[in-house]
């Protein structure tokens, strides 16, 4: 009240310049803390991208973007054909849940080399079906005899959750081969892809 009554005394111009004095300083205290405010804001935007940015990307998502490999695979089925003195088909063929098929000719066949393939999800089903026909969850674990120079072949497959192996050779039921030709029509009927680094 005493400032505000020294302010009436003075002169017109001296109330000028004290009101002046007064309203630049008001201005100023107001620019700093409205700068301040800006600046800590400005700070907070530029920091909450960047934890938005890797937050968005997090590295495990690039990894799951690459193409799995076999270890990653789950196993389905699989068949190898053994050699015999003369020029008998001899390959593997490996055959997982995703319908990705891997494929090693050895001898006898017209592809030679390492090989995959992918079949279609009715087709991965179909060997279910055929296996489930032939019986082959009841049949032998093994078919042999004694006799020389008969190619084998080892048939494996999991079925509700039990994996199945059985080796023929000799004296074997016949509806096991309904099974195995499966395996063979695929070199015939799929288009097969070269492929170097197919796991051995």
């Amino acid at each position: 009240m005493a400032d505000y009554l020294i302010i009436l005394n003075k002169s017109k111009p001296e109330v000028m310049k004290t009101t002046l004095k007064i309203s630049l300083f008001a201005l100023t205290f107001a620019g700093l803390f409205t700068a301040c405010k800006t600046t800590q804001d400005v700070a907070t935007t530029v920091e909450s991208p960047k934890d938005e940015i890797v937050s968005e990307v997090p590295a495990t998502n690039i990894a799951n973007e690459t193409v799995p490999d076999t270890a990653a695979r789950v196993f389905f089925a699989r068949m190898v054909r053994s050699p015999c003195y003369g020029n008998c088909p001899t390959y593997e063929m490996t055959i997982y849940e995703d319908g990705f098929v891997e494929y090693k000719g050895i001898r006898g066949v017209d592809l030679i080399g390492k090989y995959t393939t992918q079949l279609a999800v009715s087709e991965v089903q179909n060997f279910r079906i055929r296996a489930n026909r032939t019986g082959f969850m009841e049949m032998k674990d093994k078919y042999d005899g004694m006799i020389s120079d008969i190619p084998s072949a080892t048939t494996t497959i999991v079925l509700n959750g039990v994996k199945k192996s059985v080796y023929r050779r000799y004296d074997f039921p016949p509806s096991i081969l309904q099974f195995e030709e499966l395996f063979d029509a695929l070199l015939k009927s799929k288009k097969w892809k070269a492929a170097k680094d197919v796991q051995e």
